[in-house]
């Protein structure tokens, strides 16, 4: 009469989509471990998915967003406005500087003070012209292009979209 090794994986059955009583405890561990929630695997009829409790922590409420300060960049925090649609169309043939997230636009770097670039001004290519806002990061918006400024399409503390034109560099300009 024939044995099985009990160490031996191939003589363990498949319980679901594939894997052993053994290999599905393995994982659970790794969940536990890692702080994983939920595992779903399979295709068709072979399929597992597998859930764990996690702990849940309450948010205390915050009467006011607007007291966070980020690295002593934005004190306006949370106080935006959604972009309203511009009827002013983009006349320079110059390179567009669009926005690289959704989020709110920020001419400078803090409330009281001076924007980081005007129309007329010359920037270098990695020159800061705005901060972008998205999920209280926030994103530096850099020249791609030496050049002169000559439009600014975007308003301080309104909401902007990915991939929105916020500035247009005329390049190869050279600074006097």
């Amino acid at each position: 009469m024939a044995t099985t090794n009990p160490t031996d994986k191939s003589s363990e059955k498949s319980i679901s989509a594939g894997l052993t009583f053994e290999q599905i405890k393995e994982l659970m561990s790794v969940m536990r471990k890692e702080g994983v929630s939920e595992f779903r695997m399979g295709s068709g009829e072979n399929k597992i998915a597998i859930f764990r409790e996690c702990e849940i922590f309450e948010a205390s409420p915050m009467s006011n967003a607007s007291h966070m300060q980020y690295d002593g960049c934005r004190s306006d925090f949370g106080n935006y406005r959604d972009a309203e649609p511009s009827d002013k169309p983009i006349l320079s043939t110059g390179h567009p500087v669009t926005s690289p997230v959704v989020g709110v636009y920020y001419d400078s770097p803090a409330p009281d003070q001076d924007p980081y670039v005007a129309v007329g001004d010359y920037v270098q290519k990695g020159d800061v012209l705005c901060i972008v806002e998205a999920m209280k990061l926030m994103n530096e918006v850099t020249s791609p292009v030496s050049g002169i400024v000559t439009e600014i399409l975007a308003t301080r503390a309104n909401r902007v979209e990915f991939g929105q034109a916020l500035f247009i560099i005329e390049p190869g300009v050279i600074k006097e």
